[in-house]
This record gives structure tokens, sequence and C-alpha cells, in this order.
């Protein structure tokens, strides 16, 4: 099957499409990538307006870069070599983030005839884009959907008490975010001792897991069909997060018993499953 896989290649993404790499080789690797952009003239307005405003944005974002550096350099740690992998067998494309739904990406997945694409840490695609496989484009979601959509979706549950939603989501691609049917779902063991680092590893580990039996099965019925919640959950944009949120967190978490299991791990495979299995 001819299989092309869209990702940002961090450590945890890198991990997965790794493993399913060495058991079912990938077609091709498309690596979108940030672009600066120059200073506009109203940007410069918005600091004029409200300075203090722009300096509390500015500040957030500092202290957003840092905690994702730190946050993938220890990922990347607890991980090991395969975090690193250089995929030394599959040149991968590098395209922009900020242009990722343009006419030159459509000709070249055009190009590539994909049977299936596979999304983890993607730009938001539109139709154009997603709709270019032969079967479905089927992203690796970081967090339980429908009920935890968007971004930080492994920080929210343990920030909301909800443990025995943290875990990884495989679905089809539509047209809203983390709203398609749900092929898989790898619900994490989660304990007193995780953090966000930690959870992510395990997450990683679970999706390097289910993902080869789910191509498997697109691949055994020529069908990508799932489970289509009947709540449209919580999206969580990434501006959402901030300081406050991560120093509460932090407060609480000192009041918890150590080594005391919280959350139990299962997985929930639909897809090849009749609806009425539901």
């Amino acid at each position: 099957m001819n299989v092309v896989a869209i990702s940002t290649l961090t450590p945890q993404h890198r991990y997965v499409l790794a493993k399913l790499h060495e058991a079912s080789p990938l077609r091709h690797l498309i690596q979108p990538v940030w672009t600066s952009q120059p200073t506009t003239w109203r940007q410069y307005a918005k600091v004029l307006r409200s300075p203090l405003g722009v300096i509390g944005r500015r500040l957030q974002s500092r202290y957003d870069s840092w905690r994702g550096v730190r946050h993938f350099q220890t990922v990347a740690k607890l991980l090991g070599p395969t975090a690193d992998s250089k995929f030394s067998d599959l040149e991968p494309s590098i395209v922009s983030i900020r242009e990722f739904n343009c006419a030159a990406n459509v000709a070249l997945l055009r190009e590539l005839q994909p049977d299936v694409i596979i999304t983890s840490g993607c730009p938001i695609l539109k139709p154009e884009i997603f709709g270019l496989a032969r079967l479905a484009t089927i992203n690796i979601h970081w967090g339980i959907a429908p009920a935890y959509r968007g971004e930080n979706t492994l920080f929210w549950p343990l920030y909301h008490g909800d443990s025995n939603n943290v875990g990884v989501t495989i679905h089809r691609i539509d047209a809203g975010i983390d709203t398609g049917p749900v092929l898989a779902h790898g619900f994490i063991e989660v304990t007193s001792d995780d953090n966000e680092d930690t959870l992510t590893v395990k997450a990683a580990q679970v999706a390097a897991r289910l993902l080869p039996g789910v191509l498997a099965r697109i691949e055994e019925t020529q069908t990508v069909e799932g489970f289509v919640a009947p709540e449209k959950g919580t999206l969580y944009l990434g501006r959402k997060r901030t300081w406050r949120h991560d120093l509460a967190y932090w407060w609480r978490r000192r009041s918890q018993q150590r080594n005391q299991q919280i959350a139990t791990a299962r997985d929930a495979i639909y897809i090849g499953k009749p609806a009425s299995d539901f």
C-alpha cells in the first residue's frame, strides 16, 4: 500500500513514524517547517494601541517557547535513538507550514498518488489536500478525541482531573478539527508520578503499536470506516493554555500521593467493526 506521511517530525512524531517505517516502509515523507515572516505595519499598530497587552503576549510567547523546547528535549531523551531517526532512505520534502495548503503541495501529493496519507504533527489540512488519498487521510491525535480536540490535549485532561481520558486517537480527517470518524483509541496508564513529558512518551509508544494494525485493516478491507461520536467534545486552542494553568497544575500535583495508579491502559479498535458494535 502506498502510504505518504506528513509530519513536523518533533521527537514523538518522529518516533511513531520511524517505528511504522520499520514495519511497513513509507513511500514518501513531507515535513512542514515554520518560515519567518517580516514585521508588518499592523503589528506595529498593535503595539501603539495596547503596549501592555503586547508585552503580556510576548512574555507568554517566550514562556511557551521555553516550555516547548524543554518538553521536546525531555521526550527525545526518554524515547532514545528512535526519536532521532533520520529516515536515511527516505528524503523528506521540506515545505512551509504557513503556505501548506498551496497548489505546489497539491501537485506533489497528486504525483505521489497515495492510497493513505498519515499526519502526525501537521498543519490543518484543507479538502484539496486531505481528499487526495485514494482511501483516506488519517491523523494521529495526541489526546482522546472528540472529548479533547485541538492542542495540548495530553495536558488538559490532567488539568481537569480527567485521567481516564488520557491517550491517543487515530481518526480519519474531515473538514473539522479532530472531528473525523475514530478508527482507534489508545488509553494510557496514568500514575501519580506521570507528567506531560512521560505521558507523551507513553502516547508515542501506544500510537506506534496501534498504527500498523490500523493500516493493515485498511489494506485488507480497502475501506476506512470508523466510530462517529455523538458529542462534539471541547476544542482547545494553543493560546488557551497559559503559565497560570501550568502553575495551578504543578501546585495540585505536589499534594498527590506518589507511586499511585490513577488510570489503567486499554485499547479500543473500531475500524472493521459493524456500526452496531459501537
